[in-house]
């Protein structure tokens, strides 16, 4: 490794490590891989890209930046400030790299300052910019997610393996709409890789092939879109995207564990990491409450009614779950005001009962508010607020019914996080449910903010969530990633082993379904006493047993994505425990039998497999052997389930 320059800084977490270097005022990533390894990806050194032009009273002025000083702040890992400022302009320059302690990636924020007495437009300025050289051989790809927000039919596959060789163009395009959710992984033959996420919900990534002296390489840049120009008042700050950057040693999943322990300690709500009850179990009453029980394109069906909320609360409560969702359509016009002939006893009555029942109260509430301005934040502000003052919400749930949460620009995103952050600030216990028509909004700056994200928006049958979770889970922690079944989808109506199907299907993750109550209040069918015990039991068994995994546990994809005809599973291992779990889906006609290898074991321990279901029967196997070989398990039947509990012996 070359000896380096004076002005050189080494940062690292858990299992990133990178270095920065300042040559000739400007800045340099020198390297970047996983802690321990040999491989510098950023072996081709490249400037960092400053704005090289400006514009002053609109006409164009050069820029030359000079690095002024760094600045260390050790709190939580380290922090490294590097201020850079151009003369000519008046511009000044922070460029924050933030290393945390544990496993994860490097953040990188950039803030530019107008110190001059006159506006000073700028181009669009890049979050991070690599030039990046694989280790030798032949094998690269670059890995990214659909946000597959609308139920993971705009695309057939929402996940993307791209061999990246020269000449790879790929554009990954991150807005609040159905695209992409903005992270790239670029994997070199399943045994280490770097990746890169922003924390902005209008953003992009793009990834170019190019050759390499090791064979290949690519270039990354991560940011505003590439025509994106702003114009800084005399004063004036303009905050850069946040970008994620990190290595792992390993596969794809690997990626994905060393990330999400990242987001599970750094960058998610506190409560979710401070509250074990988390994630709860949801029902959204939507269904259940509805004035029309046939159909829910009928816009009935979007009105719902009081004295429909009381019995299915009553069934929610005996059963075990933790929260309660009143959705669309409560209000009366503009305001947050109860429809009081649908409900004439008001939310603040409905949120009484709900606690007192020990659930918490979910208020559905949307409006059209621009949130570039400063009187439409102003507005719907003072709109959430109501919802909590008022009407006793525990959860503010947005959606995009009467207009968009996010509008698509940088300056909509800007002032819908400030109103996110000033609502955490004042209001206390402050949540926010992030659903826009269904989970668009997957970003790591919005999923700072949210307690849970619903990843589809889906009303047919449970193998869309978990196609949509086993793309998304790729880029996000299960603990937020709200698994949906909607309408009346069930599997296998009056049969116990379809309700619990059912339920894992939508309990990889955090938990909401919208199907009527066991004693329909609205169209659905009755449950049968065997289908009441088997759901009390699911909802046991998550409390106590899945999640603790869901939020401690390492995240495998140890079966293809689900495609409604051969078996699909995700396992769960806490290796801190030696516990986990695998949940395996027979949906089709296949075979009774099937494989299952298992990852993240200690090869030299043991392992006691035991069948929540009692579908086959335990037996004990060496580490080895389970993640070489796997384990055979029969299910017989069409939409079955098990839970597979593994033990260290």
């Amino acid at each position: 490794m070359p000896t380096l320059p004076a002005k050189a800084w080494n940062l690292t977490t858990g299992d990133t490590a990178l270095s920065l270097a300042v040559h000739s005022h400007a800045l340099q990533v020198t390297r970047l891989g996983h802690v321990g390894g040999e491989w510098n990806w950023a072996a081709a050194r490249t400037d960092f890209p400053f704005p090289v032009e400006a514009t002053l009273a609109g006409k164009s002025a050069g820029t030359r930046w000079r690095f002024l000083d760094a600045r260390f702040t050790p709190a939580e890992g380290t922090q490294l400030t590097l201020r850079f400022r151009c003369a000519a302009t008046g511009l000044e320059l922070d460029s924050e790299w933030w290393a945390r302690p544990g496993p994860g990636p490097v953040r990188h924020a950039m803030t530019i300052r107008n110190s001059s007495a006159h506006a000073v437009g700028i181009g669009g300025q890049p979050s991070l910019l690599l030039e990046l050289a694989a280790p030798p051989g032949d094998n690269l790809h670059c890995w990214h997610v659909r946000d597959e927000g609308g139920g993971g039919k705009f695309e057939a596959p929402g996940i993307f393996r791209d061999a990246v060789t020269a000449g790879y163009e790929k554009q990954v395009v991150a807005t609040p709409g159905y695209d992409d959710i903005p992270l790239v992984i670029l994997d070199a033959a399943a045994a280490e890789g770097i990746y890169a996420g922003i924390e902005w919900s209008h953003a992009q990534l793009s990834v170019t092939g190019r050759h390499a002296p090791t064979g290949h390489g690519a270039r990354l840049v991560a940011g505003n879109p590439a025509d994106f120009r702003v114009e800084l008042p005399a004063g004036g700050e303009f905050a850069v995207p946040p970008v994620l950057v990190g290595a792992y040693r390993g596969d794809v999943d690997d990626a994905g564990n060393s990330l999400r322990k990242y987001l599970f300690a750094h960058s998610m709500p506190a409560e979710l990491r401070t509250d074990p009850t988390y994630p709860k179990l949801e029902w959204n009453a939507f269904t259940a409450t509805g004035m029309c029980p046939t159909s829910q394109c009928d816009p009935k069906a979007w009105d719902p009614v009081e004295a429909k909320y009381y019995p299915v609360l009553e069934e929610a409560a005996a059963l075990g779950f933790e929260e309660m969702t009143v959705d669309v359509g409560w209000w009366n016009g503009l305001e947050p005001d109860p429809d009081l002939t649908d409900w004439p006893q008001g939310l603040r009555a409905a949120a009484d009962a709900t606690h007192q029942r020990g659930l918490r109260f979910v208020l559905y509430w949307t409006d059209a508010e621009p949130m570039a301005t400063p009187e439409g934040r102003a507005t719907r502000t003072r709109r959430i607020q109501r919802l909590f003052a008022e009407h006793g919400a525990d959860t503010w749930r947005s959606d995009a019914t009467r207009g968009q949460v996010i509008a698509p620009d940088y300056w909509s995103v800007q002032g819908f996080y400030d109103v996110l952050d000033a609502l955490m600030k004042e209001v206390p216990g402050f949540q926010w449910e992030n659903c826009s028509g269904g989970g668009p909004i997957k970003d790591y700056g919005a999923m700072r903010r949210a307690t849970k994200i619903q990843i589809c928006d889906s009303v047919d049958e449970a193998i869309v969530t978990r196609r949509v979770f086993h793309d998304s889970s790729h880029a996000l922690h299960p603990i937020q990633m709200q698994g949906f079944l909607g309408w009346h989808s069930r599997a296998r109506p009056g049969e116990p082993g379809g309700i619990t199907y059912d339920f894992r299907s939508a309990g990889l993750g955090a938990f909401m379904w919208w199907i009527d109550s066991p004693s329909p209040t609205n169209g659905g069918q009755v449950w049968t006493a065997e289908e009441r015990r088997a759901v009390a039991r699911e909802v046991v068994t998550y409390k106590t047993r899945l999640r603790p995994l869901i939020r401690h546990a390492n995240l495998y994809h140890v079966l293809p994505r689900p495609d409604g005809v051969n078996w699909d599973a995700i396992e769960y291992f806490d290796p801190g425990t030696g516990q986990g779990v695998v949940y395996v889906f027979k949906p089709g006609t296949g075979p009774d039998t099937h494989g299952i290898k298992l990852k993240g074991l200690e090869a030299d321990r043991s392992y006691r497999l035991t069948f929540e279901d009692g579908s086959n029967p335990a037996v004990t196997l060496p580490g080895s052997t389970l993640m070489q070989d796997g384990f055979m398990m029969a299910l017989r039947g069409l939409l079955v389930s098990e839970l597979v509990w593994i033990e260290r012996a």
